[in-house]
């Protein structure tokens, strides 16, 4: 019963590390393109919670089952509304 009940515990975790990763991951593609949308409007944007949450994500890959993302350089966000337009 202890090998189920620690199996059982190793996907409990895991399930709530993806959700997470799911969370972030959601906040980061709203916060890249709230960067998008200012850059096209010519108004000043940062790409600092875009990169605070990629640290985050790329900690919880530490764990070894989620992806880790790239962090987003001002250049970066100007290079693809240029390529759009």
């Amino acid at each position: 019963m202890s090998v189920h009940k620690g199996i059982s515990d190793q996907l409990r975790q895991k399930n709530r590390e993806i959700s997470l990763f799911i969370q972030l991951d959601k906040e980061r593609e709203a916060a890249i393109t709230a960067a998008v949308d200012r850059c096209e409007a010519n108004e000043p944007f940062t790409t600092d919670r875009i990169n605070e949450l990629a640290s985050q994500i790329n900690e919880l890959a530490k764990q070894g089952s989620i992806p880790t993302r790239t962090y987003v350089t001002n250049a970066m966000i100007e290079e693809y509304v240029q390529k759009r337009r």
